[in-house]
């Protein structure tokens, strides 16, 4: 259902901090596939490896590792995650939740938290459909999710 795009620019530990919060969803057959793009670094490709990812050697700013990862996802949602910040432990909730009842709307992923959180401008990630991110353009931008959920007119949705 849902092909996961994390950029490689984090410590491969933080990765494999971010892997170890996505297997839950992988078993359940929420997450289809996690692809990591980026440039290999010593001990990233024996964790991709590892831990069943996919791995596309790209280089470029974030929207290029994000736009190349999206290239090679085959599910019918793409999820892009910002792996230096990692996933609150309810992020499942939410997610299902827009996916059974946001009409096929894009959503970008917000920090949980009161008003405090909402100032923080970074979304951790963006759920699309992968045809609607194809017919829009994909990442662009120095901000790459932020400018693509707008473009699709991306529902907020705290995790």
């Amino acid at each position: 259902m849902i092909s996961v795009i994390l950029p490689a620019v984090a410590p491969a530990h933080a990765l494999a901090q971010l892997l170890a919060q996505l297997v839950p969803a992988a078993v359940d057959g929420l997450v289809k596939e996690v692809v990591i793009a980026g440039a290999s670094e010593p001990g990233l490709e024996a964790l991709i490896e590892d831990s069943g990812a996919r791995f596309v050697i790209t280089a470029g700013d974030r929207g290029a590792l994000l736009a190349a990862g999206a290239k090679v996802a085959r599910g019918d949602w793409i999820l892009t995650l910002d792996p230096t910040r990692g996933l609150p432990e309810t992020w499942r909730g939410p997610v299902e939740a827009h996916l059974a009842g946001g009409a096929g709307a894009a959503a970008l992923l917000l920090a949980p938290g009161g008003w405090l959180a909402r100032l923080n401008a970074a979304p951790l990630g963006l759920l699309a459909r992968r045809l609607d991110y194809a017919a829009t353009g994909g990442f662009a931008g120095s901000t790459p999710e932020k400018a693509l959920a707008a473009r699709l007119k991306a529902r907020n949705v705290r995790l």
